[in-house]
């Protein structure tokens, strides 16, 4: 790895980071085009431990719509994607929902909820 240039999504202000190896400083990575202490975090832990915020749709019975999207309230790793995945694909609520009501909380233990992206 030579190095990555990354858009941080830590912030609204979407840094452009270039995450260099760099066995010299703890971490062993520098971080640099970030605005914010939390741009250095974000840069690191996307090299490190690689994870998503997700979508996805849930079925929604008694609704206008057929299928309710949602999304995570946090980071996702990488390796858990396909099995949340098929958790969205199985799970039904019905209507009426709201936006930001929890669907599915705690999914498999990693302490982040799945929440109702709309209202239906």
């Amino acid at each position: 790895m030579n190095k990555i240039i990354k858009k941080c999504k830590a912030c609204p202000i979407g840094c452009q980071l270039i995450i260099s190896k760099n066995e010299s400083v703890p971490s062993g990575y520098t971080v640099e085009g970030n605005s914010c202490s939390r741009g250095l975090e974000f840069g690191i832990k996307g090299v490190t431990e690689p994870s998503r915020i997700l979508t996805g749709r849930v079925i929604l019975k008694n609704g206008s719509i057929g299928r309710l999207p949602v999304k995570t309230t946090g980071v996702i790793p990488k390796d858990k994607i396909d099995e949340i995945m098929e958790i969205f694909n199985s799970t039904e609520v019905s209507a009426p929902v709201k936006r930001g009501d929890i669907i599915i909380k705690n999914v498999l233990g990693l302490g982040v909820d799945i929440i109702a992206a709309r209202k239906a």
